[in-house]
């Protein structure tokens, strides 16, 4: 399960990494800071998963 979230969260840094660099918003390249957002999501989506199921 660590193995998962940790492939799953690089997975996600370089989906937003590329994200950031080909999204034009003119002189502002990167704000939308999607490099660091999408790791955070996925993380947490794990973490969530985690405690779900040891709930059960």
């Amino acid at each position: 399960m660590k193995i998962t979230a940790v492939i799953l969260t690089l997975l996600a840094w370089f989906v937003g990494l590329v994200l950031d660099a080909n999204i034009d918003m003119n002189q502002y390249v990167g704000i939308l800071e999607l490099r660091i957002l999408f790791p955070i999501l996925v993380m947490g989506v794990c973490i969530l998963d985690a405690i779900k199921k040891i709930g059960k």
